[in-house]
């Protein structure tokens, strides 16, 4: 169940930090509504350990995925034929782009922070979304049950992925139960790419060959095989 809470644009993420923080159940969420932008902040609290808390940006983007493809039972376009199939999909590691097929227009910015409290280790997913994507997509839907929506299947993906990350597969890495599905989700993977730093610098041009079990990337280029942490670099199609 998620518990809607209307908040001042750009305090989002400290408001969910906040409640978080003061033992706020799974589903707390903070929203705004801008003009160019809608934003909600997630309060999740997935039974992992530390370790895998690692996975959960991936998680969250499978579970904006699930909302607009209709990955999963009760997404949006099981329930309204919004029919994004092959039109939107996840730029790694967490963000949401659409445009195909150079899925080059960014649909939603996924990030998230860890904390602690009263009630031990939650996250705090935070989600902006671009207005102008979702008019070029035909996305109608009333801001507070867009958000609702969204947040719903986010949450319904979280808890499903820690049930399974405590399993012996999951203990091999966090992304060890989900990968397959994740592939699915990238439209990038397979295709010609250049890794680029932080601060715009290139690093190498191959093909987005795959990613391991903890997210990191694999590029093969003329020279070989190259790994990078998502922290590290920004993958974009060529």
């Amino acid at each position: 169940m998620i518990e809607m809470n209307a908040v001042v644009a750009g305090t989002e993420l400290d408001a969910a930090r906040n409640a978080g923080r003061e033992g706020a159940s799974a589903g707390w969420c903070a929203w705004s509504a801008g003009d160019a932008s809608l934003t909600f902040s997630l309060v999740v609290r997935p039974d992992v350990n530390m370790h895998a808390f690692h996975g959960l940006p991936f998680v969250a983007a499978m579970g904006m995925m699930d909302a607009l493809v209709g990955t999963r039972p009760g997404s949006l376009t099981s329930a309204r034929g919004w029919g994004l199939a092959g039109k939107v999909g996840i730029q790694w590691p967490s963000d949401i782009v659409c445009g195909a097929p150079a899925f080059e227009t960014s649909f939603a910015r996924v990030a998230v922070n860890g904390g602690a409290g009263a009630a031990g280790m939650f996250g705090a997913v935070t989600v902006d979304i671009e207005r102008s994507a979702l008019g070029e997509l035909g996305v109608d839907v009333a801001d507070e049950a867009l958000v609702e929506t969204l947040a719903a299947a986010m949450l319904a993906r979280v808890d499903a992925w820690a049930v399974v990350a405590n399993t012996p597969q999951g203990a091999a890495g966090p992304l060890a139960p989900v990968l397959g599905e994740y592939f699915d989700m990238v439209p990038l993977l397979g295709r010609q790419v250049a890794a680029v730093s932080p601060n715009g610098l290139p690093l190498a041009v191959g093909v987005f060959a795959g990613l391991d079990i903890w997210g990191r990337a694999t590029i093969k280029t003329d020279a070989g095989e190259q790994e990078f942490p998502p922290e590290a670099v920004r993958i974009r199609g060529l």
